[in-house]
């Protein structure tokens, strides 16, 4: 049951600092971390956000029209990207999922997939896909409800360049695109912090270790310029800007 309060601080700090009128598309990359910077540990799940911030952050997706993960977050957590927290009299305003998935590895059986056939309120997926992806692996996906976005433009190591994908998800009326992981996606965010509009990172008061866990970020990191803090539960969620490095 979502506590009143909570979803009141929740509303204000997302209409407070984040950008109500877009100028085209906006990017908000959002991440929650352990004190020591781990997003998860190796190969599986891990739950970092209390209940009031994870409120927060399914106040935030409900403000987005598309969420955006990586196939690596797809085939660890197998999340639904719903804002389903919310309380029971504000109807769900669900955003659209959006995967990078540049071979197209999907399962029949994800979460993004079957949900929405037992509520109409979530969407069918959108999968972003490059051009080596097995063309009968998409027809399968389709048959199933989703939409494959096939991006031309790749990196060297084969994954559909990022500006590329902002303008394909641009080019279909998105105007809020918020991404949340996993870590490859969080990283090469980071490394193009033109694309980035909002930094929003959750702290959770909690130590990983550095031999089991992901760190969010690697070496090549953007200026940060700090805007706001704010404790949910026992969390510390930071809001900032993203600034170009000479």
């Amino acid at each position: 049951m979502c506590d009143q309060a909570e979803y009141l601080h929740a509303q204000t700090f997302i209409s407070t600092h984040l950008p109500s009128d877009p100028d085209g598309l906006r990017v908000t990359l959002t991440f929650a971390q352990s004190l020591d910077g781990m997003i998860s540990r190796t190969g599986q799940a891990l739950a970092l956000s209390s209940r009031e911030s994870l409120l927060m952050t399914h106040r935030m997706r409900a403000t987005h029209d598309t969420i955006l993960v990586g196939i690596g977050t797809v085939l660890c957590d197998n999340p639904q990207l719903s804002a389903r927290l919310l309380p029971a009299g504000e109807p769900p305003r669900h955003p659209q999922p959006v995967v990078l998935d540049p071979m197209l590895r999907t399962p029949v059986d994800a979460r993004l997939l079957t949900g929405p056939k037992d509520d109409a309120r979530l969407k069918m997926p959108w999968i972003v896909a490059g051009p080596s992806a097995d063309s009968e692996r998409r027809r399968q996906l389709e048959d199933l409800g989703a939409t494959v976005i096939v991006v031309d433009g790749v990196d060297d190591d084969g994954r559909p360049r990022l500006d590329r994908v902002v303008e394909a998800l641009k080019q279909r009326g998105v105007e809020r695109l918020m991404v949340e992981g996993g870590a490859q996606v969080i990283r090469a965010f980071m490394r193009s912090p033109h694309l980035v509009h909002r930094l929003v990172v959750t702290i959770a008061p909690v130590y990983v270790g550095a031999a089991d866990g992901v760190p969010a970020v690697d070496a090549v990191l953007p200026g940060i310029r700090p805007l706001a803090y704010e404790q949910f539960g026992c969390d510390v969620v930071m809001v900032a800007d993203l600034q170009q490095t000479n």
